[in-house]
């Protein structure tokens, strides 16, 4: 540092002065005079320079104000006789400086006393610049935040959010006072803090980010319950930026304001809550609230609104229908919240006690159920329903009519026999009193996917009779009193068998027994293939394929063998004919048994074994016979079946072994 300084004043040998200052404060630059040699002091002008820079920035000579540099105008002032007094000093005044003293009456040396001083500005951090108070950023994008500082010594920056220092990662990228925010989300929103510091001090820029986006629901709304004609209120608060939110309700599917009856009792605030005035219990269901800024899609959040109200009845009719001398239920149709507790009826204008009445009982819904209608059942009924909240009142009056029930004229025969592709129609009319009864027709159990008409006369109609066609039907004839049924059952010739059913797998340890029960043959004579394999893969089956054994003759059962003990199977049953191959019955998984091992010279219990569909064995010594039982490869049987047979392994024995139970 000293080699840095230029030459001395001429016969002068000082070392340089150092000082220290904080930004702000005043410093005295010292600078000495030489004392005069006669007592008497010559005059003199004083130069202070600033290092770098070839002329004096402060000059003064007695009775003369002092010339000054416009940087220290106002801050620089003589102290003493020749020491510079700067206030404030700033941090740009940091450097070297150097006194110069000109002695004007000396004749041999030009200057005097001339001397170095450092000065040494402490300054605080302070910002030069900063992201602006407030950053938008889209979703999915990235920004840019950054940050710098001034001081000395020089400060060190970091970025901070919520209290915590943030450091380069797969979210945030700090480098050099920058910070770069990755994949934005929502939940990067908030304040991010540029902290500067040094041992002087720190300063702080709050900048705060926000995201665009579609809102976001922080308050969704929660299932209420209330009573009918209270206010009920569904709230939804949501956040987003930009924060222009509106805000939707549907009932259902309905834009609340869409429903006619509701939409005159409703009324959406600007926090997004709903209230619903005067509820009716027509008002129950969901209720979605949907936030929209303009952006992205729209979320959506639901609860569902329950009005508990009095029993009432609704829409009792005012002729109910019973059919004579058959069983018939007089009901009360109901609506309540909570459920009814009670059904009080009328008849005639009188309590009516059902228990007086043979044959009459009273269902947990509140309906009178009539074993046989009579003559004694004809009158006026009203009926009052009750729950926990009470009830809304009777019904309103209904006369009960006894009818006839509808009455086949012509009933399908039990047995239609038809080929496949034909044409075939079954016969069915039905009258009843006061109208002629509606005749439908059904497939019982699965629905048939052929076209097939309903004829004017009540008939059914086939134009092309298909495999699916095949099987059991039902006429049905109803009118108001009640519905009548007759069936009947079609046979669909020349087509391939139908499944069988009924599949039925009996396991041992190496085997298993499968039976069935053959399905319809489609008018021709069919035979049978057992179809199986492992449940998990093994290295001789494929992995979809299924070994699979043919059935001779007419023979419903088939012992495969071959098996693998403790090993789950699947089975299934293929039918074919000559027109080719029916659909594969269900599938049936069973495992196999395990070999039982017991401990040597345990025995067997005597007499017969009972038929359990598995395997034993027993272990003997080395050198003893090793015995097994196995189920028989015959026709499933009733009576047990007893077998024994000795298994050597190693070295044969010296003496039989028993073969008792």
């Amino acid at each position: 540092m000293l080699g840095s300084v230029p030459g001395r004043a001429h016969g002068v040998r000082e070392e340089p002065r150092f000082v220290t200052a904080r930004a702000g404060e005043s410093v005295i630059l010292g600078c000495d005079v030489s004392p005069p040699l006669d007592g008497q002091q010559p005059p003199y002008v004083v130069e202070w320079f600033k290092f770098g820079v070839p002329i004096p920035f402060f000059i003064y000579f007695r009775f003369y104000p002092p010339h000054v540099d416009p940087e220290y105008t106002g801050r620089a002032s003589l102290h003493g006789k020749a020491s510079l007094q700067i206030d404030p000093v700033r941090s740009e005044d940091q450097g070297w400086y150097e006194c110069r003293v000109l002695m004007l009456e000396q004749q041999y040396d030009t200057f005097h006393n001339g001397s170095w001083v450092h000065l040494t500005v402490n300054a605080p951090p302070s910002f030069t610049s900063t992201p602006p108070q407030y950053v938008e950023a889209k979703e999915g994008g990235s920004t840019l935040l950054s940050c710098s500082a001034q001081g000395n010594p020089k400060p060190m920056i970091s970025w901070l959010r919520e209290g915590e220092e943030l450091a380069t990662n797969a979210k945030y990228s700090v480098h050099d006072g920058s910070l770069t925010i990755l994949a934005i989300t929502r939940d990067d929103r908030g304040a991010y803090t540029c902290r500067a510091y040094s041992d002087q001090g720190e300063v702080l820029h709050t900048t705060r980010l926000l995201v665009q986006g579609p809102p976001y629901i922080v308050s969704p709304p929660e299932n209420v319950t209330v009573n009918i004609s209270q206010n009920a209120l569904f709230t939804c608060q949501a956040e987003a930026y930009p924060g222009n939110l509106t805000y939707t309700w549907f009932w259902e599917e309905d834009n609340v304001y869409f429903k006619n009856d509701l939409k005159l009792r409703v009324r959406i605030l600007i926090d997004g809550t709903l209230i619903i005035f005067r509820v009716k219990p027509e008002d129950a269901g969901k209720y979605t609230c949907s936030p929209s800024n303009s952006l992205g899609i729209s979320p959506s959040a639901s609860a569902y609104l329950t009005v508990q109200y009095p029993a009432r009845v609704i829409n009792m009719p005012p002729v109910i229908y019973v059919p004579r001398k058959l069983p018939g239920i007089i009901r009360c149709p109901v609506d309540a919240n909570p459920p009814v507790t009670s059904v009080k009826w009328e008849k005639d204008g009188y309590p009516l006690r059902v228990e007086k009445y043979p044959g009459w009982s009273l269902l947990p819904d509140g309906s009178i159920r009539v074993a046989e209608a009579t003559e004694d059942s004809l009158g006026t009924y009203t009926c009052v329903p009750y729950n926990a909240l009470g009830t809304m009142g009777m019904s309103p009056p209904a006369t009960l009519v006894l009818k006839d029930p509808p009455y086949f004229n012509v009933r399908p025969g039990g047995e239609y026999r038809q080929e496949a592709g034909r044409e075939l129609v079954i016969p069915c009319a039905a009258s009843g009193d006061p109208d002629i009864p509606t005749i439908t027709w059904r497939k019982v159990g699965k629905p048939s996917r052929s076209k097939h008409n309903i004829l004017p006369s009540g008939s059914l109609q086939f134009m092309s009779l298909s495999k699916e066609d095949h099987g059991e039907w039902e006429c049905v004839a109803t009118n108001v009193v009640t519905s009548i049924t007759a069936s009947t059952r079609i046979l669909v010739i020349g087509t391939s068998p139908h499944a069988p059913g009924s599949i039925h797998v009996l396991p041992s340890t190496t085997s298993a027994n499968v039976s069935w029960e053959p399905g319809y043959d489609g008018g021709f004579e069919q035979t049978f293939s057992v179809w199986y394999g492992p449940v998990s893969k093994r290295t001789d089956f494929g992995p979809h394929d299924w070994h699979s054994m043919p059935v001779s003759g007419a023979q419903i059962w088939l012992v495969v063998s071959g098996l693998e003990p403790g090993t789950e199977y699947q089975f299934s049953v293929l039918a074919q004919n000559k027109l080719g191959t029916g659909p594969f019955s269900e599938v049936v998984t069973v495992t196999t048994a395990a070999y039982l091992k017991l401990r040597p010279g345990r025995r067997l219990s005597s007499g017969y074994p009972r038929t359990t569909g598995a395997s034993y064995s027993t272990k003997v010594p080395h050198s003893q016979p090793h015995a097994a039982w196995c189920p028989p490869h015959v026709a499933p049987s009733s009576q047990p079946l007893l077998t024994h047979r000795p298994i050597y392994r190693g070295v044969p024995p010296r003496r039989e072994v028993g073969g008792s139970g």
